[in-house]
């Protein structure tokens, strides 16, 4: 069995189509305004409108409130939550959709709690000022162990992945899946090239393979 797809900050309907047609498990639609992806509810309605597709769709969000977050998964029909702050994971687990619970940076496990309701799956990421990893790696020694720790739990990895060490940090940390943003676009954010999503499935589908 393979691992998890998601590419995150989506901001062209082409570039969701090109998700689609390619097997891509999982998008990101990026609701904070002070990302380069980020989008307004508007905006992501309107790039959303023509999708009938098999993605999970993901909303991202950054210092939101628990309204925001169901406002905008109701108006968006969006399929699970990420919140990429410091707030606590239970008044949006308590709205009702799947969430991810995301860890910045290498924290001792044994401090950790997982959130309850439990996450859909966690989510690891590089700790750098701001929010989101900036393509920036985590530790990966650290996340492999984190994988073991949370165990059964699904755990992805995200953060400085890109077509040419995804197969090497599927192999190192053993995730459950791989969350990508700068690592699937040609350099200019939220402009997406499909031959590094390409790429980055045929990494994922030959470490399932071995």
């Amino acid at each position: 069995m393979r691992a998890g797809l998601k590419i995150c900050g989506l901001t062209r309907r082409e570039d969701i189509a090109v998700c689609q047609r390619l097997g891509v498990d999982a998008i990101g639609i990026n609701l904070w305004r002070g990302s380069p992806r980020g989008l307004t509810v508007d905006a992501a309605q309107r790039l959303l409108e023509s999708d009938g597709g098999s993605l999970l769709k993901v909303g991202v969000f950054v210092e939101a409130t628990p309204s925001f977050v169901c406002e905008a998964m109701q108006d968006l029909r969006l399929d699970a939550i990420q919140i990429h702050d410091d707030q606590p994971l239970e008044p949006f687990a308590a709205l009702g959709w799947p969430c991810v619970w995301v860890i910045r940076g290498t924290p001792e496990l044994a401090s950790l709690r997982v959130p309850s309701p439990e996450p859909a799956w966690i989510l690891l990421d590089a700790s750098v000022p701001g929010f989101g990893g900036a393509g920036h790696r985590t530790d990966w020694r650290w996340a492999a162990e984190a994988v073991r720790w949370f165990s059964p739990r699904p755990v992805w990895l995200a953060g400085g992945i890109r077509p040419d060490n995804a197969l090497e940090a599927l192999q190192t940390v053993q995730p459950a899946g791989l969350d990508i943003a700068s690592g699937a676009e040609a350099g200019t954010p939220g402009v997406k090239d499909e031959g590094k999503i390409a790429e980055l499935l045929a990494a994922v589908t030959t470490a399932g393979a071995v």
